[in-house]
């Protein structure tokens, strides 16, 4: 279409921009939402570390108390209460006993099961603070350390 004298030029209106072009619609690469999940992940490992394994010293700290709290429950998992120890009470054959019921005060203890194997009262934690790792020492230096 020519110039006609003083009338403006007209306007050349752009095609609309289609939804999945917008900036709100771009979403991340595959790449990149990995890389976003292996960092807080291994964030999330370093800080549950520092927290519950790194040794500070044997002076009182501000993370004692959490790791006192995980391990008193990590050592309900690994211990039976008394009324789970009535219901789980044996004899020498591995049957139940007949006597055992809820109604029934709770037997003493016995030091040694009729194997002669005592259970491990340790939690995992407890284990590891009393035998320390040390990663690619020989065992004679791995007892130096400690």
């Amino acid at each position: 279409m020519p110039f006609r004298g003083n009338a403006a030029p007209p306007r050349i209106v752009p095609p609309p921009v289609p939804p999945s072009q917008l900036p709100q619609h771009f979403a991340p690469t595959p790449l990149s939402r990995a890389g976003q999940i292996a960092a807080f992940a291994l964030s999330a490992g370093i800080a549950v570390y520092g927290v519950l394994f790194y040794d500070y010293g044997e002076q009182e700290h501000c993370f004692m108390p959490v790791r006192r709290w995980v391990d008193q429950h990590t050592a309900s998992f690994f211990t039976l209460t008394p009324s789970e120890r009535r219901y789980v009470s044996f004899s020498s054959t591995g049957v139940p006993m007949a006597s055992a019921s809820p109604a029934d005060p709770p037997a003493a203890p016995t030091p040694e099961l009729p194997h002669g194997v005592k259970p491990d009262t340790h939690t995992p934690f407890e284990y590891f603070k009393e035998h320390p790792v040390a990663f690619g020492k020989g065992k004679g230096e791995a007892e130096r350390m400690v």
